[in-house]
């Protein structure tokens, strides 16, 4: 069977990209559809997916069933946290500014609301009473809706182990864990699809969480998309994304919020309100997989920012990082040493110069000297300790403390994709790309790898090499589309 009209539908009412989703999710969505709907003895047969596609084009229940079986969620309560401090931290500080404003939330896509709920839930624990913020969340799939509208999680919802806003926010019955009637009621749930919604909506938003789901769509749909929600963003608000879509909003000129691990996006100049106004949607779609297969193992992802546009570049004022002596094939990328007059700032310190992906040519400066490289000594740092610098915005150490882990175990993966994130945050591409293939080399289905080293080659115009790596992605993943949701 051609799959073509049926990829051309998909396009067409939801701006997902077929291919996107991996080689046969398509392929078995429409079967299993089929199965469900057509003649049992003409399943497997042309004229069976004839006879779905006239049942497909001609019932709108049914279209939203083929989207529902596409659409896999695939998330968890606080995923990458600190876009959440960064919301309770903004929502405090806009409180201060705008008093007696009510602060306004929209997720988009919402899933099964794991999302929107652990953001009411760091408002409320940063002290936002409940008529001082207001959280929309829409989302293509009814099911999705249904499912959040109800508040109950198994234990595939909880990860990690910062857990104890389960304790303060749900109680456990014997069908899994109940959420709170405190925070259900702080959200707003509506099915809809993300153009449509978003080019009729009239409301502003301080904050938009629209995470996973641009990477689904074509060129044409991420733009529209783009221009929707910057259209909705309130002066000064910013959009959280996914890790893999940083690039996407540094390609639409959106300025990094300079919070490390955040992956928050402003609008330079706080025009967000102006720019797209006269935007419509020819595709229809709130999500192409929400949280789903390009994005859902990166439990700890540290994905860093590619840069900023030219009227918001500065210079760096950090210190050189010694990359070379654990990555010989790689030059060190040198950067110049300011001394500031005073300390900077982590915001300064993530600044990179205009155009990120290429390297300056600077005078090399005297280096800090690094501690004792010897493996297998106290002074050896560990990976852990490297993320916890990265975490906190100290790049540099970070960078130094993974290097030599790095040098004391030559073997470990996970050690030369911290260092990529670590090189990408630096804006140091060539850098990043080197450390990610070397990551790659050690273990090829590395899942986080190969989607920031898609990120990287979409950006400098390599969809081609990003598209295969994406699919690579999409094979390496635990959960495939068309997978049930654990």
């Amino acid at each position: 069977m051609s799959l073509a009209r049926f990829a051309n539908w998909l396009l067409e009412e939801t701006g997902i990209d077929a291919e996107s989703l991996g080689a046969h999710a398509l392929a078995r969505a429409v079967a299993a559809r089929a199965a469900a709907t057509v003649a049992p003895q003409a399943v497997n047969g042309d004229a069976a997916h004839d006879v779905y596609w006239s049942l497909l084009t001609t019932t709108v229940a049914e279209r939203q069933a083929l989207i529902d079986t596409l659409v896999v969620p695939e998330t968890w309560f606080f995923r990458e946290r600190e876009a959440f401090n960064a919301l309770a931290r903004g929502g405090m500080e806009r409180r201060v500014t705008h008093p007696g404003e009510v602060l306004r939330v929209l997720s988009a896509p919402c899933s099964t609301g794991e999302e929107p709920y652990s953001a009411a839930m760091a408002l409320l624990d940063a002290g936002f009473t409940h008529e001082q913020f207001g959280i929309d969340a829409i989302d293509i799939s009814s099911a999705s809706i249904e499912a959040a509208a109800r508040g109950l999680y198994g234990r595939n919802a909880f990860r990690g182990d910062a857990l104890q806003f389960r304790e303060r926010y749900f109680h456990a019955t014997p069908q899994g864990w109940q959420l709170a009637d405190a925070v259900q009621r702080a959200v707003h749930f509506e099915r809809a699809n993300l153009f449509e919604w978003l080019a009729a909506h009239p409301v502003r938003y301080d904050f938009i969480f629209c995470r996973n789901v641009l990477i689904y769509f074509d060129r044409q749909a991420q733009d529209r998309a783009i221009g929707l929600l910057r259209a909705r963003l309130a002066d000064g608000g910013m959009i959280f994304v996914g890790p893999a879509e940083t690039g996407l909003m540094i390609r639409h000129e959106f300025a990094s919020a300079q919070i490390p691990l955040a992956f928050g996006f402003r609008w330079p100049g706080g025009e967000g309100a102006h720019a797209a106004a006269a935007l419509g949607g020819s595709a229809k779609n709130v999500r192409g997989g929400p949280d789903a297969a390009p994005q859902r193992s990166l439990h700890a992802a540290l994905r860093p920012l590619h840069g900023v546009p030219a009227a918001r570049a500065a210079a760096l004022p950090v210190q050189f990082a010694v990359n070379a002596a654990v990555n010989p094939g790689v030059k060190a990328a040198v950067r110049p040493t300011v001394k500031p007059s005073v300390k900077p700032s982590v915001t300064q310190t993530m600044k990179r110069p205009a155009t990120p992906f290429a390297t300056p040519v600077f005078a090399a400066p005297k280096a800090t000297p690094a501690r004792a490289e010897i493996p297998g000594t106290p002074d050896t740092p560990t990976l852990a300790e490297a993320r916890r610098l990265a975490d906190a915005g100290s790049l540099d150490a970070a960078a130094h403390a993974a290097a030599q882990h790095a040098q004391s175990a030559p073997d470990d993966a996970e050690a030369w994709y911290l260092l990529g994130l670590i090189a990408d945050a630096q804006g140091e591409a060539a850098l990043a790309l080197g450390h990610y293939r070397k990551a790659l080399y050690l273990e090829p289905g590395h899942y986080e790898a190969l989607t920031h080293l898609a990120t990287l080659l979409e950006v400098q115009g390599d969809a081609d090499g990003a598209r295969r790596l994406m699919r690579r992605a999409e094979r390496a993943s635990p959960r495939g589309p068309g997978d049930a949701n654990a």
